[in-house]
């Protein structure tokens, strides 16, 4: 004890002051800095994720999704367009190699790799291969089949993954940005998604509407494929939806879908939607709460489902989206990039109970609005008790939980049809679907899966992470938490400092 004595007596005295007030002073300008990044950083809506060592392990998460076709003795051959040595030495393809050899020595019975000489048409064996079966799709739509070319095939079943958006190669098994750069890569999840397709023994098509202005992510589309589905688009001002859809995504439109005058004799749009739900269809639709142009139409089609969106007027008398701003539970200052909770309803707790299975992390929305509900409508997704509603710059309503994404189930001839509504496009877009901080993909799969009765999913797929614009899991409450604890650091040595220099002096 003298020792232990002696030696804060050595700190707090003389040079021993002067020591520990400048480890003081360094702590906290560095904790002072780190604050300031992080609300600049925040301000500007930029999140920062450390890069993921190359680490090509599969998960294991496969193993259920594969289980059933093992047990049938189902096979799946992987074909690479070129050479073993040529696809080890391409910058790419060796992550996709290494990723096909890596299922094929988990699954040896159920999974073989093969390579195809584009010139001389043969495999390693020396066989030949008939190409010319995969040059166009189970649908009839054209393969092209090149160098950097995967195909799976399984019995009768097959899928060509291609790249056709840049020159490097296999840009399919990764997420690349409007740049063309690559963000991660995620050739886990892809290729478990390609085998699972092939193993298939029926294969739906998801639709998505155009012509009122939609915008679809490309992460979106391939996470669609990545669930089973051929994306296709579809025009409904002259087609009636085809039978083979087991989706239809209305994707931000900016403008109305088309209604005729009653009595005219005439099938409109919305005529069309009506009718494909009336015989069991499943719909997806995401809404912009920030487009001013009035959808009477497509809002009066949502109301019937018991769904609409909680407005007010703003100071010119116009209807103006109460817009959902928390300012504790996001990961943004301004309050408007929220971290969602399930509601308490059998769908809601089924999706989190698996969502959670698999990755554990929640649900981000951003710039979304408020729905309310009536009829035979449910909360799936609510905002937390502290969030508030905001209209024109001003607040709107305090009692937070709001509902911030819905589903409604109807019943037509024994056909069930299912609607899923959010108020917000950001659930599925690139930099929230590739997070491994948050779980929009695995939530999007369940809701595939769980809601509108897909297959199974390729769950808890993780991607290797090359950019580091990616959403953080942390949220402005727990980021007070962590810098208070941390500030807490540097004042505790200070007042400890102050106390024993105050009580020598008293002596």
């Amino acid at each position: 004890m003298n020792k232990i004595k002696k030696k804060l007596g050595e700190v707090f005295s003389g040079e021993g002051i002067f020591s520990s007030a400048a480890t003081v002073a360094i702590i906290a300008t560095v904790v002072v800095v780190n604050i300031l990044l992080y609300i600049i950083v925040s301000a500007f809506q930029l999140y920062f994720y450390q890069t993921e060592a190359p680490n090509l392990e599969i998960s294991g998460n496969t193993d259920t999704l594969f289980a059933p076709a093992i047990s049938k003795g189902q096979k799946v051959k992987i074909m690479f367009c070129m050479a073993e040595e040529d696809i080890e030495k391409d910058e790419t393809g060796t992550y996709v190699h290494e990723t096909a050899k890596r299922f094929a020595k988990r699954y040896p019975d159920l999974i073989e790799i093969d390579y195809i000489n584009l010139i001389t048409m043969q495999n390693q064996k020396l066989e030949f291969v008939d190409l010319s079966k995969y040059k166009n799709d189970m649908q009839g739509n054209e393969n092209r089949i090149r160098r950097h070319s995967v195909i799976f095939e399984s019995g009768e079943n097959y899928r060509v993954v291609t790249d056709t958006y840049t020159s490097a190669g296999f840009a399919p098994f990764f997420t690349i940005n409007s740049e063309r750069i690559a963000l991660a890569y995620n050739g886990e999840e892809v290729m478990a998604a390609m085998i699972s397709w092939v193993l298939a023994s029926e294969h739906k098509t998801v639709y998505f509407t155009q012509y009122h202005g939609e915008i679809v992510d490309i992460e979106f589309s391939n996470l669609l494929a990545s669930a089973g589905y051929y994306v296709d688009v579809i025009d409904l001002r002259n087609n009636e939806i085809p039978k083979d859809a087991d989706l239809v995504i209305i994707s931000s439109p900016t403008s109305d879908f088309e209604k005729a005058r009653e009595g005219s004799g005439i099938r409109a749009e919305i005529d069309r939607l009506n009718t494909y739900m009336e015989r069991g269809g499943n719909l997806y639709v995401a809404l912009d709460p920030y487009v001013k142009k009035n959808m009477p139409v497509l809002y009066g089609f949502l109301e019937n489902w018991g769904i609409t969106l909680s407005t007010s007027k703003d100071s010119s008398g116009n209807t103006v989206n109460n817009i959902v701003k928390d300012y504790n539970n996001a990961i943004t200052t301004n309050g408007f990039t929220l971290v969602t909770n399930y509601a308490n309803n059998d769908v809601a707790k089924k999706i989190r109970t698996r969502v959670e299975k698999y990755t554990g992390g929640d649900v981000v929305i951003s710039m979304s609005a408020a729905l309310k509900l009536s009829a035979d409508a449910k909360p799936l997704l609510l905002s937390s008790s502290s969030s508030v509603l905001e209209a024109d710059g001003e607040t709107k309503s305090r009692s937070g939980s709001y509902c911030v994404a819905a589903y409604s189930e109807k019943s037509f001839n024994g056909e069930t049809s299912r609607v899923f509504v959010i108020p917000s496009v950001y659930l599925a877009v690139t930099d929230s679907l590739i997070s491994n901080g948050y779980s929009n993909k695995d939530f999007l799969y369940s809701l595939i899966e769980d809601f509108y009765g897909g297959g199974m999913m390729p769950y808890g797929c993780k991607p290797i992470l090359y950019d580091n614009q990616v959403l953080q899991n942390l949220t402005m409450g727990t980021a007070n938490i962590y810098t208070a604890i941390i500030m807490a650091i540097p004042v505790s040595i200070l007042v400890c400092g102050a106390i024993v220099i105050v009580r020598r002096k008293n002596r």
